[in-house]
């Protein structure tokens, strides 16, 4: 009687825990990269990412469709800066229909059919072939929660609460191009330690005979940066700066490009050394600050400062910023806010008639209020007033 052999082993997985989940993550994100259209399962038509909902949604029928979920770990992974700087392996990327704007240097996705658009950053007309640019692949991203509707009533809301700004604000401003747009960023960790010489300061003494004694110093200051923001968009960057902030970074989404339905992406162009370059711009002057609590007094010398950069990591993420510009009194002035936190910045529209007219009532109040001061602190006047005796006052013995 025959026996049937065993069957086979099943195959070793050559990948296993977190090696297998970031094999299928990025299997997962590679299937779905270059798709920028997402048909709806009931009519067909097109679905966009939906902010308020955080799921798709169809522009003809309203279907909701869910994000695919996947594991979120990737967006918080930090990569190696020297290791990536001096190998010179190029970061994963895509060819990308762009339309590069002449004016603020922008280099926006378009459809491949688009010949001109105006650009979201600085609203100048764009008229040039879409070409197809490589981009920089993210690892994460923060999607939009903050919808269309939520931007507009937010930015009227800061535009009504300006002094001196023309009136008719929420009637007058043209806000029809409100784009919502993703902004490359890269972020930046390092570790530093900085020896220092300096001078520290002290006052002795007091009135006339006060003067500062000078001491020499010198020390060590350590310190950490975590998450330093730098814009890959040159377009954008003052914003990034401080105005916007602050960012939730722990809640960054690993890139899908579901998220990118229905709204613009920027390809950027700022490098990984050049944002670190820029990043280091912000760390030394921090470090500065660190040096001067340390040195102490009344006033500090800084003389020598040494740093050493070790440990440095970076991410490549798309952060949300709705943008729109609007017309008063013939300038021209542009918004953003925040697409997460609602934060808004802009530039601040000031009316020529309020300003005269706000210089004016200060003047008088000025006026008013030193002629109050003059006369509540003034000589006492009183015996030098002739006052006429009371009835029967005259001749009493």
């Amino acid at each position: 009687m025959s026996q049937i052999p065993p069957p086979p082993p099943p195959a070793a997985n050559p990948w296993s825990g977190t090696e297998a989940a970031t094999k299928i993550r990025q299997t997962g994100a590679e299937n779905r990269r270059d798709n920028r259209e997402f048909p709806c399962p009931n009519c067909g038509a097109d679905l966009r990412f939906d902010p308020g909902a955080e799921m798709m949604k169809c522009t003809h029928c309203e279907a909701e469709v869910d994000v695919p979920h996947v594991d979120d770990e990737a967006a918080q992974v930090e990569n190696d800066l020297r290791n990536q700087i001096t190998s010179g392996d190029a970061l994963d990327t895509v060819e990308i229909p762009s339309l590069n704007c002449t004016t603020c240097g922008a280099s926006v996705e378009f459809d491949a059919d688009e010949h001109s658009r105006l650009c979201p950053f600085c609203d100048s007309a764009i008229v040039a072939d879409v070409t197809m640019q490589r981009n920089i692949v993210p690892q994460g991203l923060l999607p939009f929660k903050v919808d269309e509707k939520e931007a507009h009533a937010l930015m009227f809301a800061w535009l009504n609460a300006r002094w001196f700004a023309p009136g008719g604000l929420t009637e007058n401003s043209d806000t029809e191009h409100f784009n919502g747009v993703y902004v490359p960023t890269w972020t930046y960790d390092a570790n530093t330690n900085t020896d220092y010489t300096g001078k520290r300061g002290v006052y002795r003494g007091s009135g006339k005979n006060r003067r500062i004694h000078w001491t020499r110093v010198s020390g060590t200051v350590t310190g950490n940066f975590d998450d330093v923001l730098v814009s890959g968009s040159q377009s954008v960057s003052v914003e990034f700066k401080d105005a916007l902030a602050p960012w939730p970074l722990r809640d960054l989404e690993t890139y899908q490009t579901e998220f990118l339905a229905g709204f613009r992406a920027e390809n950027h162009t700022f490098g990984l050394e050049e944002g670190y370059e820029e990043s280091q711009v912000f760390m030394r002057a921090k470090i500065r600050d660190w040096i001067k609590a340390d040195i102490g007094g009344s006033k500090q010398i800084i003389t020598s400062a040494d740093t050493g950069f070790s440990g440095e990591t970076f991410k490549h993420i798309l952060l949300p910023v709705w943008i729109t510009h609007y017309t008063l009194e013939d300038s021209r002035y542009r918004m953003s806010v925040n697409g997460q936190t609602g934060k808004v910045y802009g530039q601040r529209p000031f009316s020529k008639k309020k300003l005269a007219i706000g210089a004016l009532a200060g003047f008088v109040s000025m006026v008013v209020l030193g002629g109050l001061i003059s006369v509540s602190t003034g000589p006492d006047i009183a015996p030098y007033i002739y006052q006429t005796p009371a009835e029967g006052d005259w001749f009493k013995d």
